[in-house]
C-alpha cells in the first residue's frame, strides 16, 4: 500500500501564525481591546466562522470580527510583502516524500483562496496531490471531516496515514479520523491530551525526515523489501 501524509499548514509549513498573532495583538491595542493572545490560541485550527463566533462571543459585540479581521488582514499582509517564511525542514522534507512516492496530501482551516497564495508563494504547491481548505466543508477542526476527506481524494485510508499537526483543534481531528499524528508544536506547548493523542513529537520537521527514514529503513529490511511502512515507534 502506498504511505500517505497529510498536513496542516499554518504553523506547520509556513511560520505564519506568530506573525498573525501580533497582528492580532497590534489591532487589538489600536482598537482598545482587551489582550486576545488566550483567544488567539483557541482559534488556532479552526475555520473562519468558527473563529467570528468566538471572537465576537469574547468581545461582546464591542467590536464585529469582520471588521477586526480585515484590519488584521492588512497588516499580517504588510508582514509578509517579502514572502510568507517557510518552516524549517518542510522543503526537504517533502521533497524526501515526493521522492519515495508517498501520497500528500494538506488539511488547513484557512480558506481556499488564502491557502493557494500561500502554497504557490512558497513555491510548495508542487509537492501535494490535494489540498482540502477550511471553506471547503461544514464541519471545523476538531472534528474529522477534512482528515477524512483529504485521505478519501488521496485515496489512502486514515489508519495508515500520517497527519502532521501543532495544534489542539488540529490534533483531536486527526486523531478522530484515525490517524497517526506527528505533533511539531509551533505557538503552543503540547498539554496532557496533545501529548496523549499524538504518536509521536517532534521539534521540528527536520526531526520528522529523520525519524520517517530510519523508521522506513527499519521496516523494509524486516519485512525484505515489502514497501508497506506501518510507522509504528516510542513517543517522546
Amino acid at each position: 500500500m502506498v504511505p500517505g501524509i497529510v498536513f496542516d499548514m499554518d504553523g506547520v509549513l509556513i511560520d505564519s501564525e506568530r506573525l498573525v498573532l501580533r497582528a492580532w495583538e497590534e489591532v487589538a491595542r489600536e482598537c482598545g481591546l482587551p489582550c486576545l493572545r488566550e483567544l488567539f490560541y483557541q482559534c488556532i485550527g479552526v475555520t473562519h466562522t468558527r473563529t467570528a463566533e468566538l471572537f465576537n462571543a469574547f468581545c461582546g459585540g464591542s467590536m464585529e470580527y469582520e471588521n477586526f479581521r480585515g484590519r488584521v488582514r492588512e497588516r499580517y499582509l504588510d508582514f509578509i510583502k517579502d514572502g510568507v517564511p517557510i518552516k524549517s525542514g518542510a522543503v526537504e522534507l517533502l521533497t524526501w516524500l515526493r521522492g519515495e512516492g508517498w501520497r500528500i496530501g494538506l488539511a488547513s482551516s484557512s480558506r481556499e483562496a488564502s491557502v493557494c497564495r500561500a502554497m504557490n508563494s512558497t513555491g510548495l504547491r508542487p509537492f501535494f496531490h490535494t489540498l482540502i481548505c477550511g471553506d471547503m466543508l461544514t464541519a471545523s477542526k476538531p472534528e474529522p471531516d477534512i482528515y477524512l476527506r483529504a485521505c478519501t481524494e488521496l485515496g489512502v485510508s486514515p489508519a495508515r496515514t500520517f497527519a502532521v499537526e501543532d495544534s489542539l483543534n488540529g490534533v483531536r481531528s486527526a486523531s478522530r479520523a484515525g490517524m497517526k499524528t506527528l505533533l511539531v508544536p509551533d505557538l503552543i506547548e503540547p498539554n496532557r491530551e496533545m501529548r496523549a493523542l499524538a504518536l509521536r513529537i517532534f521539534p521540528d520537521l527536520g526531526a520528522v525526515l529523520h525519524w520517517l527514514k530510519e523508521a522506513a529503513e527499519v521496516t523494509l529490511r524486516a519485512s525484505s523489501g515489502v514497501q508497506e511502512f506501518s510507522g509504528t515507534a516510542e513517543k517522546q
